[in-house]
């Protein structure tokens, strides 16, 4: 009998123990090498500044996507890197747009930035509301994902 409650008693502290674990948070990557940015297939490999920051930004423990953007009157491409911070152990981590979404030039120029260095708002919104920019496709992404 006690050999009984002692084998329940463990399988049900082993199998809780991996309930625990796999209900962790975790991150997921997608790496999309089929994509063509401005004429150029894989950017993640053929644009050395793009796979410069996916190295610093590997570990990163913020969401992160890069999105191929298309200008639907000039076919104009640009790249936009979105981070998006995981506030999970700092709360009070702002989500300010400019300062967390990049715009750039597929040769890896910061898009309306003044010469001063600062974001040009005016050019920024519109880049976004004007209606004449859409998502093409992702090209990378590392996102916490929360099983269920």
């Amino acid at each position: 009998m006690k050999l009984i409650f002692s084998c329940l008693f463990f399988t049900l502290l082993f199998t809780a123990c991996e309930t625990i674990t796999d209900k962790a948070p975790r991150f997921e990557t997608y790496i999309n090498h089929g994509i063509t940015a401005c004429g150029v297939k894989d950017p993640l490999v053929n644009y050395a500044w793009l796979g410069k920051f996916i190295e610093d930004n590997k570990d990163s423990g913020n969401n992160i996507t890069i999105y191929l953007y298309a200008n639907v009157e000039t076919g104009t491409e640009n790249i936009v890197i979105d981070i998006y911070p995981n506030r999970g152990k700092e709360p009070e981590v702002s989500r300010y747009v400019y300062y967390w979404i990049k715009i750039y030039s597929c040769s890896g120029e910061q898009l309306y930035i003044n010469d001063s260095g600062e974001v040009d708002y005016e050019s920024w919104d519109n880049f976004y509301d004007s209606g004449q920019n859409t998502v093409k496709g992702i090209i990378w992404y590392r996102k916490m994902v929360y099983p269920e």
